[in-house]
């Protein structure tokens, strides 16, 4: 299959307490996100589903409104792949671990923001990354469903500026919280999640 996204920023307001003399931001349509995939058969058990699973391959074009000038835009103003690979396993019929796990290469920003790297920086790629979103839940009625949530991060490579690692720079991240879903019908449903970032 494909699938596309395009977000669209309708306003962004920012308040650096200084009259947004060091942050200021602009809206406008953002990154275009597609991707191929491949959804493999549903592996079924004597009591229903056991484990569904698919594979993505994402790319992040940057058409999206940017300004090097600007310290918050829609657009990145450069390119992305973010391949991933989600899935579901049944334990019971009413207990679920999913997990959507990421690998993520960005390509350099050859028109960096001056008031971040300097005027004189002519180039900046972020590092690779590796992330994850996750979830353990259970099915309480046929309506309500409660778990735990969380997502990881971890750079595993150095940013470069003007093809230099920089160190010091790597990004990590790891949450973790409760999360509850609410069906109203079979296509109708409302989700909350609290998350506690560490690391």
């Amino acid at each position: 299959g494909f699938s596309a996204l395009l977000p669209v920023v309708t306003r962004l307001d920012v308040d650096d307490g200084l009259g947004n003399a060091a942050l200021n931001s602009q809206s406008g349509v953002a990154d275009l996100n597609f991707g191929f995939y491949l959804q493999f058969p549903l592996r079924m058990a004597d009591q229903g589903p056991r484990f569904a699973h698919r594979l993505e391959l994402d790319l992040i074009a940057p058409i999206g409104r940017y300004d090097r000038d600007t310290a918050l835009n829609p657009g990145a103003n450069f390119w992305s792949v973010n391949p991933y690979w989600t899935g579901t396993f049944w334990a019971t019929p009413k207990t679920t671990l999913s997990w959507r796990l990421h690998y993520l290469w960005n390509a350099k920003n050859t028109d960096p923001a001056p008031g971040t790297y300097g005027a004189e920086v002519g180039s900046v790629q972020a590092g690779q990354a590796v992330h994850a979103n996750f979830n353990l839940l259970h099915a309480f009625t046929p309506k309500y469903q409660a778990g735990i949530n969380g997502y990881w991060l971890n750079q595993i490579t150095d940013t470069r500026i003007d093809g230099h690692r920089v160190a010091g720079r790597r990004e990590q991240v790891f949450a973790i919280g409760p999360g509850v879903m609410f069906a109203f019908s079979p296509n109708n449903s409302l989700m909350a999640n609290l998350y506690f970032e560490t690391e």
